[in-house]
């Protein structure tokens, strides 16, 4: 398909007809009839103006496919050989855009308008009473012509809006979408800091029980026991001080590649029990409490370095001054 001149070289072939009809105008002043080619080029300024005035409404009434339709309408039957007898319809849809004093004949010419392949309209001019006529009918071929290329315009500017439509309607779409989604965040945040509320509220009432009812006892029977059994209540309130104190939760979030094993030696670690305390709490041998304090060290960054671990774990996980640099 042949590319559509632009609008500029419409105006610029609509101008350069122009001059030529004014110079053969000044050539036949003598008042005779005007000649074949007078009449042609008329007829071809007649065209060309109907297309550019076609491309003009494009761009005034872009947004608007009823203004645009009825504005073609009203332009077409100025572009045909006898305009006071000619009128014009295009159908679109359901819809009609017809001229002042429309009114159907036997003369009629159409265009079927198309978009992506498939006819979405059609575009007529119809002659209202009986015309002088050529053997081959009131139309000209050239007026064939004309009304197809029209055709094609009207489907080329009506898909363009459809496109500009459908892209306008799906960004009010992902705007409601945004909108949507903030809204909904703000709802979350709202949750989830009334979660937090009640997750903080539910910590302090248990620690709260814990120092309250709790501690008291194992105070009591720490007092009571001795031997090993002392050993086990002691190392009880001292998990349940760390309970208090999120040592667990830190160590465990921090450093997550601990293993339970490790987490619970270091915490034994950190009350201050010994390699010989934590094998008997844990019938193992010292030597392998020894391998896991080894491992902890390493785990923690502090392999090779001269800091105390028992301070390292009471000092940087309850954010206390900075550790000693005693040798373990």
């Amino acid at each position: 398909m042949a590319e559509k001149p632009t609008r500029a070289e419409l105006l610029e072939e609509v101008d350069a007809l122009r001059r030529r009809m004014a110079e053969l105008g000044s050539a036949n002043a003598s008042g005779q009839p005007p000649s074949e080619l007078e009449w042609a080029l008329r007829e071809r300024v007649k065209e060309l103006n109907c297309l550019y005035t076609i491309s003009t409404l494009a761009e005034s009434h872009f947004h608007s496919a009823e203004r645009f339709l009825q504005s073609v309408a009203d332009c077409l039957p100025g572009s045909w050989q006898f305009p006071e007898h000619a009128c014009a319809r295009i159908v679109y849809g359901d819809r009609e855009y017809v001229t002042a004093g429309f009114k159907e004949s036997k003369w009629r010419m159409a265009a079927d308008v198309f978009a992506d392949g498939k006819p979405i309209g059609i575009v007529e001019v119809f002659y209202r009473k009986v015309i002088p006529t050529a053997a081959e009918g009131p139309f000209l071929k050239e007026e064939y012509a004309l009304i197809r290329a029209v055709a094609e315009r009207v489907g080329s500017v009506l898909m363009h809006m459809k496109a500009e439509a459908d892209l306008r309607a799906a960004h009010k779409a992902v705007q409601r979408e945004h909108k949507s989604l903030q809204e909904a965040n703000t709802a979350l945040r709202a949750v989830l800091c009334r979660l937090e509320e009640d997750k903080q509220e539910i910590k302090a009432s248990i620690l709260a029980n814990i120092q309250k009812i709790i501690m008291p006892i194992v105070f009591e029977l720490e007092l009571e026991l001795r031997g090993p059994q002392r050993s086990y209540v002691t190392l009880l309130r001292q998990n349940l001080q760390d309970i208090a104190s999120s040592f667990l939760t830190q160590i465990s979030r921090d450093h997550m590649q601990l293993t339970p094993v490790e987490i619970a030696i270091s915490t034994m670690i950190r009350n201050g029990l010994s390699n010989k305390e934590i094998a008997q709490l844990r019938s193992i041998s010292p030597a392998t409490v020894q391998r896991h304090r080894e491992n902890i060290r390493r785990k923690l960054g502090l392999k090779n370095r001269k800091i105390n671990l028992v301070t390292y774990l009471q000092g940087s996980f309850s954010r206390e001054s900075t550790p000693s640099t005693e040798v373990l």
